[in-house]
């Protein structure tokens, strides 16, 4: 599986020592914002860069959890959490200063419909995928909680895509 793994990031052109999820990893993307979604049947998804598609685009396949790769050096994403279908949102968010962290479920068969993101000082964009409405309105924070996806519709995200544009 690693070998594979190795293989579709190098591919991909990101350059990744990093481990399973939850061990030290390091240069994913140059030490910059990077994730990889988990998707149903497929399962993990190599890594990708920010600015960067993640999942599946009019396969029914729903996102079911994503997992981040933060670099406080860069004021980057610290806090995310998931609306899931018949769930709603997380009560809290999962927050990491480095390394990485997760939001959503692999396994429990719980659609992420949106996710919410809080970047520390810089500007996040970003869009979603959704089940039978396609790609919806980008959004664009600066500091504060961003959200892409719906809320309250019952339409599964597919694929997101998520930037920083650094302040320096």
């Amino acid at each position: 599986m690693g070998v594979i793994v190795a293989t579709a990031l190098a591919l991909s052109g990101v350059a990744s020592t990093a481990g399973p999820a939850g061990a030290g990893t390091t240069s994913i993307c140059g030490g910059r914002f990077a994730y990889r979604a988990h998707v149903q049947d497929p399962g993990w998804q190599p890594w990708v860069c920010g600015g960067q598609w993640s999942g599946t685009q009019g396969l029914a396949k729903n996102l079911e959890a994503i997992e981040f790769q933060v670099n406080p050096a860069n004021g980057e994403i610290s806090c995310a959490r998931a609306h899931r279908s018949n769930y709603g949102w997380d009560t809290t968010y999962q927050c990491k200063n480095s390394g990485t962290f997760l939001i959503g479920t692999t396994g429990m068969n719980s659609p992420i419909e949106a996710i919410e993101v809080a970047p520390q000082i810089n500007i996040i964009t970003g869009n979603a995928y959704s089940r039978n409405v396609g790609w919806l309105d980008s959004m664009a924070y600066v500091g504060k909680i961003g959200m892409i996806g719906t809320v309250g519709q019952n339409r599964p995200m597919e694929m997101f895509w998520l930037s920083i544009n650094y302040v320096e």
